[in-house]
């Protein structure tokens, strides 16, 4: 990302004028890297309410999830018939992320640009994390990088301090 030395506005990474302003951003300055955080950043909270019971119904040809960014309460509709790589995007560097985080304050919580995996194998849903620089967590726990670690329903995954909620939208019978 580059912030415009004139107003402050977060630009993607190759943009050549301020979408806010209109200043030159040709020398705004070098990308970002992944913010370190403070160990003590990372807050605990009570977990939200699940938006209902999984749904009935006809199981349809591809896992379907949705993430839920528990701050803004923003959904992420996720298709799982591949694997979906959740972190932020770098254009410059050729990183576009399946789950791009960026939007939703990725910088500011830590998220790095190759975060995590989200999948859907053998009918178990999973998160990995591909050795972030703050590491991945699933209800509150810090998970071990480079090893899946099992999903249900209401889990919250928080990359960095930015939280989700895992929403499965149907089942795979």
């Amino acid at each position: 990302m580059i912030v415009c030395p004139n107003c402050s506005a977060r630009q993607l990474d190759g943009t050549i004028f301020c979408i806010e302003c209109g200043a030159d951003l040709i020398n705004a300055g070098p990308p970002e890297s992944t913010r370190e955080l403070n160990v003590s950043a990372i807050e605990s909270h009570d977990p939200l309410p699940v938006s209902g019971p999984l749904p009935a119904g006809e199981p349809q040809s591809a896992p379907m999830v949705t993430l839920v960014v528990v701050s803004s309460r923003r959904r992420i509709e996720v298709d799982l018939s591949d694997e979906a790589l959740i972190g932020r995007a770098d254009p410059t560097r050729g990183i576009i992320p399946d789950i791009d985080l960026g939007p939703f304050g990725g910088y500011d919580a830590g998220v790095s640009r190759r975060h995590a995996i989200l999948s859907y194998r053998d009918g178990t849903y999973r998160v990995e994390d591909l050795g972030s620089a703050n590491g991945t967590f699933v209800n509150g726990r810090q998970i071990e990088p480079m090893r899946a670690t099992p999903l249900q329903h209401g889990d919250e995954i928080m990359c960095g301090t930015l939280l989700l909620r895992l929403e499965i939208r149907n089942r795979q019978r």
